[in-house]
């Protein structure tokens, strides 16, 4: 009887493994891919690094200025517009503050302001320099605001007057804003929020004059004097002049183009008075509502 002869086994690895081995190869190279497109180059750090060594980093509050690199920064992030001539000024005034050798020496040329045992006062003066300096600049810009807002305080003038309601607004200006002071009993009745129907072409004129600075931040304010409230409707004066202010507000929000985002509403009660409360015309005086129209270098440190 013949042998059955055994089948030999298929020499060398089996077919899947080549497959397992070329989809291996591949997942490599695409992670070969990932790494080199994510490598980043270091030279290009090192120049963002380096650029940035010639920059000065400060923290201010929201209505600070400052100069960085030529040009005028409000808040760290805004842009001041149409101050050119401002920032050359500052520009220079800042370089010359640093740069002017006026720190006073004595007969051997030592700063006597140096300690015992010999190390130079330069960080105080270096201190003074940078004092003088935003001084300075806290100067130019509160001339340029001036010179906004007297400009701003002419042309309302001028508004108020071809609109015959000059005689019933006190208007004043200071570097931030133009003020519009209006008696509170053109508005509202005694112990009362609600305009009077007789005021409301009044309201209308101030709502024109109003829409050639709607660009700008404009802040209305509610005020009283000190003769004490305690109503159904209004708890006390701070409630009051809230009310007022807060309905003036809606009235030249509804019959006004203005921006709401650059309306602001605040009632002040009795707390800021501009006469005095022991006379009847002094509190009279003081029952008022404001309207502040800030100029655009004001505006621009509130946005």
């Amino acid at each position: 009887m013949a042998k059955r002869r055994e089948e030999q086994p298929d020499e060398g690895s089996p077919a899947w493994m080549s497959t397992f081995s070329d989809l291996m190869n591949l997942l490599l190279c695409f992670f070969v891919l990932l790494f080199a497109s994510s490598t980043m180059d270091e030279g290009k750090i090192q120049q963002i690094a380096a650029s940035f060594q010639n920059i000065s980093f400060s923290i201010f509050n929201q209505t600070t200025q400052m100069v960085q690199n030529g040009q005028m920064v409000s808040g760290g992030v805004t842009q001041l517009q149409d101050v050119n001539s401002l920032l050359e000024q500052v520009g220079k005034a800042v370089d010359n503050s640093y740069g002017d050798d006026s720190v006073s020496k004595d007969s051997n040329g030592q700063n006597p302001e140096s300690s015992e045992n010999g190390q130079s006062g330069g960080a105080t003066d270096a201190e003074q320099n940078e004092n003088l300096s935003m001084e300075q600049l806290q100067e130019q810009v509160e001339q340029a605001g001036l010179e906004q807002s007297e400009e701003m305080y002419k042309e309302i003038s001028t508004a108020l007057e071809s609109y015959t309601i000059d005689e019933r607004v006190q208007i004043d200006y200071n570097y931030e804003y133009v003020e519009l002071d209006m008696n509170g009993a053109l508005l509202f009745d005694t112990g009362d929020a609600e305009l009077k129907e007789e005021s409301y072409v009044f309201m209308d004129k101030i709502g024109a004059v109003l829409e050639t600075y709607k660009d700008s931040i404009i802040e209305i304010e509610g005020h009283t004097d000190n003769v004490p409230i305690h109503t159904f409707k209004y708890e006390s004066n701070r409630y009051l002049s809230t009310a007022r202010a807060t309905n003036v507000y809606e009235y030249l929000m509804e019959n006004a183009d203005l921006i709401d985002e650059n309306m602001k509403v605040a009632g002040y009660g009795e707390s800021r008075p501009v006469a005095s409360n022991e006379t009847e015309e002094g509190r009279a005086r003081n029952r008022r509502v404001v309207i502040k129209i800030y100029n655009q270098l004001s505006s621009s440190s509130q946005e």
